[in-house]
């Protein structure tokens, strides 16, 4: 979700008062193409969502995909077809209920010899959608009932249970 902020407490607190950079996802990416960087996103496009429907799982794909239209931002939307073996039920299934969990930043760094840039990747990490966040102390679980009692989103599957009480998935 574009609106996300990607700091919480006194951290997101200090972003905007020193306002250099926005801490809120979307703009944040728009602010660092708008300097050169360039900016490549590639977001799950759920199949069950339209400009009037937004989806079942929630991925804020149609938001973003207007977000940034016209903007530096090189934005590609994709959904998981499955293989060619798949039958038409198959494919249909993946289609409509299986994300793309691969998270992974690419970046120019300085070499360590200081002679020019490379590329460094990081794979793993956050998922940057509604309701899915951490920082470096990982409180998600002992603040469920209070702070982040609205973070633990998943908005298919609660088989019986609430996510305060069974913590996010």
């Amino acid at each position: 979700d574009v609106e996300q902020y990607l700091l919480r407490g006194a951290e997101l607190e200090e972003a905007k008062r020193a306002g250099k950079h926005s801490p809120r996802i979307g703009d944040l990416l728009i602010q660092k193409s708008e300097e050169g960087v360039v900016v490549n996103l590639m977001q799950w496009d759920d199949y069950t969502s339209n400009f009037v429907f937004p989806g079942m799982m929630g991925s804020h794909d149609e938001k973003s995909r207007a977000f940034f239209a016209s903007t530096k931002v090189n934005s590609v939307f994709v959904h998981t077809v499955g293989g060619s073996s798949n039958t038409f039920s198959e494919h249909q299934n993946k289609m409509i209920g299986f994300t793309h969990h691969q998270k992974f930043v690419v970046v120019d760094a300085p070499k360590e010899d200081g002679t020019g840039l490379e590329l460094k990747a990081f794979i793993g990490g956050i998922d940057l959608t509604e309701g899915r966040w951490d920082n470096n102390t990982h409180p998600l679980f002992r603040t469920l009932r209070c702070e982040h009692k609205t973070d633990a989103y998943n908005g298919c599957f609660l088989f019986g249970r609430s996510t305060v009480i069974a913590g996010p998935r």
